[in-house]
């Protein structure tokens, strides 16, 4: 009996020793992963807006943690700028494809409520079926799409409200899809005309 008190003893040793070893890898890479998320994020919005922006600032944090409690697949939101007046917004949200957690990026033009365009920053779908939602294929078909109202999913994406449905990747479709809804609804209610 007491060799397998002794045996617990140590396991426990050996598991809060690795906990905290963990802990103070994750103080150490956390800042580095965020900073490089942000970097590609703001590659993203300077891919996505092209020359109609000129500078991206971060969202106001307080008003940014009220709409996540409402809508929790918001992650980050950007303000779009040129010459200093804002033109649009960079909207960063979360998804759940096949392979688990995506993070994909849509910029949306005050002017006319378009989408300015679309880009993957994350996932972990599965090559050649998820993974192209990160091609130069299908970045342009968000293009000029509405962002008046929400979207559906067409494999022939050529009315405003239709954003591409990719044949073999379904679950990567729908959770691109809720993203994408979820960004358009943040943009009306809380981001257009300075709402």
């Amino acid at each position: 009996m007491k060799e397998h008190i002794k045996f617990g003893l140590i396991l426990l040793i050996f598991c809060v020793f690795s906990a905290g070893l963990l802990s103070v890898a994750n103080g150490f890479t956390a800042p580095i992963i965020a900073q490089a998320e942000l970097e590609k994020a703001l590659a993203s919005y300077e891919s996505i807006f092209g020359d109609a922006a000129d500078d991206f600032k971060e969202y106001d944090q307080d008003k940014l943690n009220k709409i996540k409690e409402e809508n929790k697949a918001i992650d980050k939101i950007f303000i779009a700028q040129k010459d200093g007046k804002v033109v649009g917004y960079g909207i960063n949200f979360k998804a759940t494809g096949f392979g688990g957690d995506m993070v994909n990026a849509i910029g949306i033009l005050l002017d006319g409520d378009k989408i300015a365009g679309f880009r993957n920053i994350s996932n972990q779908e599965t090559s050649g079926f998820g993974t192209r939602i990160t091609t130069e294929e299908y970045y342009p078909l968000y293009e000029g799409k509405s962002a008046a109202g929400p979207v559906e999913l067409s494999p022939n994406p050529d009315k405003e409200n239709q954003v591409p449905w990719l044949t073999g990747a379904t679950v990567t479709s729908k959770g691109v899809l809720a993203g994408d809804n979820a960004v358009i609804d943040v943009y009306n209610k809380y981001l257009k005309e300075g709402k």
